[in-house]
Order: C-alpha cells, then sequence, then structure tokens
C-alpha cells in the first residue's frame, strides 16, 4: 500500500471521526457493509495483508473512538487540559507542533502505564484521544485540530500503518 493511500484512507477516517456520531451509531455497522466514496478514487488499492473489505472508515474511525475512550484520562487529563488552553491561543503551525509533542507526552506516559503495548500503537491512542478531546472542548479548532492530527499521523505513524498491513489491521488490534 503506497503512502498516499494511507494518507487517503486517514483524511476519509478522520472525516468520520471528527463528524457528531448520527442517531444510529457507526458501531450498529456490520463489517460487511459497503460504503459508497464520492470522490473519485474510490477503489484503493492494496498491495498488503488488508484485502477490500477490510477497510471501512466508519468501523475504524468507531474503532480509534474506542480506544480513545480506553484511555487513561485521570493521569493524562491535566495534559489535555494544557494543549486546549494553549491551542486555543495558537496558529495553524504552532497547533500542529504543540498536538504532535502533546501526544509524544501523552503516549510515552501510556508506554510507561502499561509497557505491553507498541510505541506507535500508544501514539494512534494519544493523538485520537487528544483530537476527540480537544474537538469536544473547543468545537471552534475542530479544523486546526483534524489538520494537526492527519499530519501527526501521516508524518509519525504512515510507515508502521503500511508495515501492519494497512488501517484495517491496525484498527483491528
Amino acid at each position: 500500500m503506497a503512502p498516499k493511500d494511507i494518507e487517503h484512507q486517514t483524511a476519509l477516517i478522520l472525516n468520520c471521526l471528527f463528524k457528531d456520531e448520527p442517531k444510529s451509531s457507526a458501531r450498529t455497522y456490520k463489517k460487511s457493509a459497503k460504503l459508497v466514496y464520492p470522490q473519485g478514487n474510490a477503489g484503493l488499492v492494496s498491495d498488503g495483508v488488508e484485502d477490500d473489505d477490510s477497510f471501512d472508515p466508519v468501523i475504524i474511525a468507531d474503532q480509534l473512538r474506542n480506544i480513545a475512550d480506553q484511555y487513561n484520562k485521570d493521569v493524562l487529563q491535566p495534559l489535555m487540559d494544557q494543549f486546549v488552553g494553549q491551542a486555543q491561543a495558537a496558529a495553524g503551525d504552532q497547533l500542529a507542533a504543540m498536538f504532535s509533542q502533546t501526544v509524544d507526552t501523552l503516549s510515552k506516559n501510556w508506554v510507561s502505564q502499561g509497557g505491553d503495548v507498541r510505541q506507535e500503537m500508544c501514539a494512534l491512542k494519544a493523538a485520537t484521544a487528544l483530537g476527540l478531546y480537544a474537538r469536544k472542548k473547543c468545537p471552534e479548532l475542530t479544523a486546526s485540530v483534524r489538520n494537526a492530527m492527519a499530519q501527526f499521523l501521516n508524518t509519525h505513524l504512515a510507515g508502521w500503518i503500511v508495515h501492519q498491513g494497512g488501517w484495517g489491521q491496525v484498527a483491528a488490534e
């Protein structure tokens, strides 16, 4: 799977992740549900382990929501609150750098708590938890936070996601 495909898939997943959950939650989607994408390149091609049916951005976004919910907010809440406070005064480039630094701190905290989870998965959990928390606390920053999250995922985790076999494999872990 080419990095551009991962970037495209990441954009689709973040679109689903940052949308308000519909009344019939994504959790009700069946694995066999087919989604129609309005983009021109709807048929993403994989050369990895992931088959055509394993990429569903709605299901993957829901799985990311679930892992973010599991994140220990009692320990990490102060760091996320600090990020939100600083993000409100930051410009776009500064926000992306702050997002990345906060995710690094959160994921190191996670690794020190659990130790049995790969650092990349901790970074993914931290990025998801921070992005959703910032969206909830500062809805006016949703677009900026989403862009910062996409930049972080595409810069720091895209290679790992490809190596794992794609988003479908990563989200299933």
